[in-house]
């Protein structure tokens, strides 16, 4: 009896220490059915399937900087984005859409421009006076000439019929052909009232940037090329505060209807 137990506890060693070393010897399998993880992570409780060794291995280590800079690389694009949004007007208040504010200027800053005339002007010049600005071109086929006649006819409706008096002012975004005699010229046409600014291509740049205008030179031959522009219409208050916004929708009689709107709610 004791060399039977002897013998079939020799066996059942060499047993356990067999199946244990085969057991090491496996393979770690980098692809696993979904059955397998399953299993796994009922199993996990017991401990870990993969050791610290397996799962950090040399080939994704070789991806951590470069992953560590390009993530470093989106947060600064998306801080800036986020910051440049906080200047931007807000859904709803755009190009497409009038709006109002009650927080002072959203847009807007100080810029120094020549007038049809020839004349230094910078915003200080147009403080006390309602203004109604738009940027355009004068070799505008369609938009550009639309949107004149109706901030001329607006202007003129709100003064015969309104008693409200506004200044309209065209800022061009096409300087390198917009000179003051063309602006001239090319004002008279709609209405006398009309001031004209134009300036170098740098400073027409950065009052559109403060004024958040978009414009780009398209189907470019030559000096023959066509701008796409937001067509920004903005009515200024006497502190050169941007009130409203106006869009394309609008027709003249919706414009002058609207401004008014906003000098009842001043008197209020």
């Amino acid at each position: 009896m004791p060399v039977l137990r002897v013998s079939l506890f020799s066996h059942g060693k060499k047993f356990a220490e067999s199946l244990f070393s085969s057991t090491r010897c496996v393979t770690p399998m980098k692809f696993r059915s979904s059955s397998y993880m399953r299993s796994a992570n009922m199993s996990y409780k017991s401990g870990p399937l993969l050791t610290q060794e397996q799962s950090t291995s040399p080939i994704w280590r070789s991806y951590l900087i470069p992953t560590s800079v390009l993530g470093g690389i989106g947060g600064a694009l998306l801080f800036w984005h986020m910051n440049d949004e906080k200047r931007a007007i807000l859904k709803g208040q755009g190009s497409n859409e009038g709006c109002s504010t009650g927080k002072g200027p959203v847009i807007g800053g100080p810029f120094s421009l020549i007038d049809s005339d020839g004349r230094l002007v910078t915003e200080k010049d147009l403080l006390g006076e309602w203004i109604l600005l738009y940027f355009g071109y004068t070799s505008s086929p369609d938009v550009g000439p639309a949107e004149l006649s109706k901030l001329a006819k607006a202007v003129d409706t709100l003064g015969s019929k309104r008693n409200i008096k506004i200044r309209p002012v065209f800022v061009t975004i096409d300087p390198q052909r917009d000179t003051p005699s063309q602006l001239h010229a090319y004002l008279k046409e709609f209405d006398g009232r009309i001031k004209g600014l134009t300036g170098p291509v740098g400073s027409i740049r950065q009052m559109a940037h403060e004024y958040r205008v978009y414009f780009k030179k398209i189907e470019e031959d030559g000096d023959d090329y066509l701008v796409e522009s937001s067509h920004n219409m903005y009515l200024m208050n006497p502190n050169m505060e941007i009130v409203r916004s106006f869009g394309l929708e609008y027709n003249a009689e919706q414009l002058s209807e609207d401004i008014h709107k906003e000098f009842q709610k001043i008197a209020t």
